[in-house]
């Protein structure tokens, strides 16, 4: 007969403790009672467990509150006085840095640079501007988290293609950052890093399958199945921007032609409307016209829409998401964009598929993607 060891004390310790700290994420700030009817913990289990975490600084006691029955108890939340964690987006033309407690609440000290054309020097900004900031929080700083665009292979760590952001080709961003700063880094493809800002901050948090398709600088797919995230054979999955739906459409930064995301995205309708108007625009620019009046709703605008429905029944069709989130700027041109998109988006996809799915646009965004990144290996068990 086999074998089976026994778990070992301080193995059970952290799974513990990794279930407290998961249960306070997701129900916020709460009694020690709370806790252990969330997680089925004994509650002897629990106050060692929240004793631990206390000590470590990695949760903390609030003020007392009048429970529904019985004595008022003291609140536990995740900590935000003593420790940091730090956020890296990397983008196309613009990178940030951000920074938060444990629960997620991003700090005001928002710091941003023009992206370096070279990788040296994007590694070097970076460290600089997340130097700088971690000696502003005055904080214990647990971890960093990072978003990037790109085919990311998650087992290397390495973005292997960059259609957006050539100078990351072949390059370990994460590593070469936790190398240079001497603390623990994760780095995440952005379309996932939005996916687990929705579940851990956004309309996703009772979910275990849904989707998330980020139309800004490229078009990019994440989906969660059975809680999961889905990357495929090393974590090139969800590249649905790269399909080809122009057969002699305008050339792609992957170095092909006609692919949805040159049709179907924020970039797209810039490019489409500063070429039409013979002047350089940005999407704040285009939603600021079109609120004002200036700039109709034109061709442009239908064109978006018609291939993104495209890839809309695509994803619904081959997935089956309970939710579809869009992360996306250019429905705030005008009220009756998103509607349209649903309309289309019927006539897409399959009938089934359609009805059993909700699109909404996403509560998250790239900046909580990226401290939800640095903040997952540490509370666990939301996306493993």
């Amino acid at each position: 007969m086999k074998h089976i060891g026994k778990i070992q004390p301080s193995l059970l310790r952290q799974i513990n403790e990794r279930r407290v700290l998961s249960a306070i994420q997701f129900h916020g700030p709460s009694s020690r009672a709370e806790i252990t009817r969330h997680t089925g913990i004994s509650g002897p289990t629990v106050t060692r467990a929240v004793a631990t975490l206390l000590e470590t600084n990695l949760l903390e006691e609030g003020p007392f509150r009048q429970a529904p029955l019985g004595r008022p108890g003291k609140v536990l939340r995740l900590a935000g006085r003593n420790v940091s964690v730090l956020g890296a987006v990397v983008g196309p033309q613009r990178c940030e840095i951000i920074s938060s407690g444990l629960d997620g609440s991003l700090h005001p000290n928002l710091r941003q640079f023009a992206t370096p054309a070279r990788y040296d020097d994007l590694v070097d900004a970076f460290v600089t501007h997340l130097q700088e900031t971690a000696t502003e929080l005055k904080t214990s700083i647990l971890a960093l988290g990072v978003s990037i665009p790109g085919l990311l292979n998650s087992t290397e760590q390495r973005t292997v293609l960059s259609p957006n952001l050539h100078q990351t080709d072949g390059q370990t961003l994460g590593k070469d950052l936790q190398a240079r700063l001497d603390l623990e880094t994760s780095v995440v493809q952005e379309s996932d890093a939005l996916c687990l800002a929705e579940k851990m901050y956004g309309a996703a948090k009772d979910l275990e399958n849904f989707a998330m398709l980020d139309i800004s600088d490229g078009l990019g797919l994440g989906v969660v199945h059975q809680g999961k995230l889905l990357e495929g054979h090393s974590g090139l999955a969800g590249e649905l921007g790269h399909i080809t739906v122009q057969l002699d459409g305008r050339k792609c930064g992957c170095g092909n032609r006609g692919c949805l995301e040159t049709v179907a995205t924020d970039a797209a309708l810039v490019h489409a409307l500063s070429e039409k108007r013979g002047e350089s625009l940005t999407i704040d620019a285009i939603i600021q016209l079109a609120q004002a009046g200036t700039l109709p709703l034109g061709p442009e605008f239908e064109q978006l829409l018609q291939y993104l429905a495209v890839g809309l029944g695509a994803v619904m069709n081959i997935f089956n998401p309970r939710r579809l989130f869009i992360y996306g700027r250019f429905f705030d041109a005008g009220k009756g964009l998103f509607d349209r998109l649903i309309e289309l988006t019927q006539q897409r996809a399959l009938g089934p598929s359609f009805a059993d799915c909700e699109v909404i646009r996403a509560r998250g965004n790239k900046r909580q993607g990226a401290i939800a990144a640095a903040i997952h290996p540490i509370t666990s068990g939301l996306l493993q």
